[in-house]
């Protein structure tokens, strides 16, 4: 019977032993879960949020500031002009290229040499020396007679107008005695092109004219064109 509670006892005890261990593992465990609890209740899991994207500014390290000088807008700088003053001559009309085809006439020729060639016109009333090297054309304009001494290089002319007409118009025809012609005074037009010389005799109006282009073999051979001019 003693032996039976000896057995009992020790059982009972380790019984007690076994729970008493037992509890203590439940109560850790219960421990560890609560502070798992504790500390996921702290520390909650980040979510990364999505934020409004901010355009980084970026600073500019600091370079020479380039100071930018305003250029003066050019403004229009008006050279003074001179003005034309009402006595400018306008251009002759005069055209030296026959209108109609003009005939070739040899037999006006008076006399001749060898470089010079006169043509006598006693029905226009003159005389006049040309060049050898020239062709002589005869034709008639709207103010009269014409006749061309022909060459490529510039080409000389004589125009004859009749019934108080004139090859040509200008306002500024003033006749003066500075440059004579056949003992006539005469009123002289020049420009870098031409040489227009008009002088009347007999109620005839003459125009000689020489297109020497500016060449000064044409210029000089001009004045001994209109000097070689004589009254009939």
């Amino acid at each position: 019977m003693e032996i039976k509670n000896s057995t009992y006892l020790v059982l009972t005890i380790i019984l007690v032993i076994l729970s008493a261990i037992g509890g203590f593992f439940l109560f850790q465990m219960n421990s560890n879960n609560n502070n798992s609890k504790t500390a996921t209740t702290i520390t909650p899991k980040i979510e990364l949020i999505p934020t409004d994207i901010v355009s980084p500014t970026i600073t500019a390290s600091p370079t020479a500031k380039i100071t930018k000088t305003p250029t003066a807008s050019p403004t229009a700088k008006l050279s003074p002009t001179l003005k034309p003053t009402a006595t400018a001559t306008p251009s002759p009309t005069i055209k030296i290229t026959p209108t109609t085809k003009p005939t070739l006439t040899p037999t006006s020729v008076a006399s001749s040499s060898a470089s010079l060639i006169t043509l006598s016109k006693p029905s226009d009333g003159f005389s006049i020396e040309y060049s050898a090297a020239r062709k002589l054309y005869e034709d008639t304009e709207s103010s009269g007679n014409r006749y061309t001494f022909y060459l490529s290089s510039g080409n000389f002319a004589v125009h004859v107008g009749l019934n108080d007409k004139w090859a040509w118009t200008t306002p500024n025809r003033n006749f003066s005695g500075d440059f004579l012609v056949a003992g006539q005074n005469t009123y002289r037009y020049d420009i870098s092109t031409q040489t227009i010389v008009d002088l009347q005799y007999g109620g005839k109006n003459y125009t000689l004219q020489c297109v020497h282009n500016g060449k000064a073999a044409l210029k000089t051979e001009c004045e001994t064109f209109l000097q070689s001019f004589k009254l009939l």
